[in-house]
């Protein structure tokens, strides 16, 4: 479906968008993934202590709240980690362990890979 925006650092727009286009083009179960909406919203997290987490809205909709002040790599491999913890949504997985170390994991080898592949990032 799509991705859009909102919040406090909307200036991060391309890279929420650049995230959501390689994970859909890199990722395992990226026909899945793009057939979901999702909403990347930018605000302060800082009293939370996190730089993101993502809420199911519905079956098709996710809101993924992202830390608007991080540097370019956080900021990159926190998407993912979300986009990761999307799929998991969309197959059940509800074991908290197995969710965490799975995006974590997700996360390095994406931004790795689009950094090698790119050439862009770093």
């Amino acid at each position: 479906m799509t991705i859009c925006t909102s919040g406090d650092n909307l200036s991060s727009h391309y890279i929420a968008t650049q995230a959501y286009n390689y994970f859909i083009e890199h990722g395992t179960h990226k026909h899945i993934f793009k057939e979901k909406e999702i909403e990347v919203h930018y605000c302060d997290l800082t009293e939370d202590n996190v730089f993101g987490w993502c809420e199911q809205c519905d079956d098709n909709h996710w809101l993924v709240t992202i830390h608007n002040d991080l540097k370019i790599t956080e900021h990159f491999k926190t998407l993912f980690h979300e986009f990761q913890h999307i799929i998991q949504d969309i197959y059940g997985i509800k074991c908290e362990e197995v969710r965490e170390n799975e995006a974590y994991h997700i996360e390095g080898v994406m931004y790795n890979e689009m950094c090698d592949s790119r050439q862009t990032v770093h």
